[in-house]
């Protein structure tokens, strides 16, 4: 594999499990130093089908620095205080790839006639402030990379109505993301930052299996022109491609990684 984000540093959130660990591995293997973010760096343990080794050992063991972080990314403080810490220990970074978030309301209650409002207020806070607060950290260090890139994680759900209204907190929040990337994409172009996102299509992590009971995601392949549903290694190539040199010219835009997924 080569190494064409040798001499890089990427912040990757939610990266102690999942797509974000998948995330950062990747990045890692193509050569980049990695600072791993999450609510809990060993979060990986509680769920059944995740590696229970941290994801800094995982990096470290791949012959890349890693820098460990724990932090509750809907507090407004935050994302400076990760940024601060970064460049007091590393200098500064390149590549801000904001991963963490996801459905964590309760599904039997997300459809749009009953979804309670305290629901979407956290479901936002998860999915889109959190994204909002590291991104607006990190833009002024960003500026003095010559290889800054941002790439937020949207959803295929924001690109379409699952069926019974489901997820509707969640849509919503995403399809927000994705407005606040292609505005922040126009908004540092002239910085020499790109900002991209990708959205995921049914994505089989640890939770979503142990979930699938409940939502039926598991069962979703035939819903996909490729009949399977994604690894969270299919998402992690899609970022590192967005994060790296070979989308150089690539900026404000979504990469729908889903085989193709009708979501009815």
């Amino acid at each position: 594999m080569t190494q064409e984000l040798q001499g890089l540093r990427a912040i990757v959130t939610g990266a102690g499990r999942g797509i974000g660990r998948a995330v950062a591995l990747r990045l890692a293997e193509l050569g980049a130093d990695i600072v791993v973010v999450d609510i809990d760096l060993a979060s990986g343990r509680s769920i059944e089908g995740e590696a229970n080794d941290p994801t800094t050992e995982a990096v470290e063991a791949l012959g890349r620095r890693a820098l460990g972080i724990e932090a509750d990314l809907t507090d407004e403080t935050s994302g400076q205080r990760i940024v601060d810490q970064v460049v007091a220990e590393w200098g500064g970074f390149d590549i801000l790839a904001n991963i963490a978030g996801g459905a964590i309301t309760p599904f039997e209650r997300s459809s749009a006639s009953v979804i309670p409002i305290a629901d979407i207020r956290r479901i936002f806070d998860v999915n889109l402030m959190s994204a909002i607060y590291l991104c607006q950290a990190a833009v002024p260090v960003l500026r003095n990379s010559n290889a800054a890139s941002i790439v937020n994680i949207t959803s295929l759900s924001a690109l379409g109505t699952p069926p019974e209204g489901k997820l509707t907190g969640y849509g919503m929040s995403k399809i927000a993301l994705g407005y606040f990337t292609r505005s922040l994409a126009e908004d540092v172009g002239p910085d020499g930052i790109r900002v991209n996102s990708v959205s995921p299509g049914y994505t089989l992590t640890g939770r979503v299996k142990a979930n699938s009971v409940e939502t039926g995601f598991a069962s979703k392949a035939n819903d996909a022109a490729l009949r399977r549903l994604a690894e969270p290694a299919d998402i992690a190539d899609a970022v590192a491609f967005l994060a790296g040199p070979r989308s150089g010219y690539i900026t404000g835009h979504d990469l729908a990684v889903d085989g193709f997924t009708k979501l009815r």
